[in-house]
């Protein structure tokens, strides 16, 4: 798939862009997974677990995306 240079699919926060840049391709599923439940919650087991570890390791994150999905909805 062909995409412009520079941007990330599926990463729209600009905290979510730089904690990529800080920490690498690793963090772009976790990235992805926050990004995603934020804008629509999954009240599965496992996706509950995820969300909750890292909201734990990185409230501030966390935070940043969450109130950056919100400002844009509105």
């Amino acid at each position: 798939m062909l995409r412009k240079p520079g941007t990330t699919p599926g990463i729209t926060t600009p905290a979510a862009l730089k904690t990529l840049r800080q920490h690498g391709p690793e963090t772009l599923s976790d990235l992805q997974f926050l990004e995603s439940w934020t804008k629509r919650p999954s009240y599965t087991a496992a996706s509950v677990l995820r969300a909750g570890q890292i909201r734990r390791t990185n409230p501030t994150l966390m935070h940043d995306i969450t109130s950056s999905i919100h400002q844009r909805s509105k």
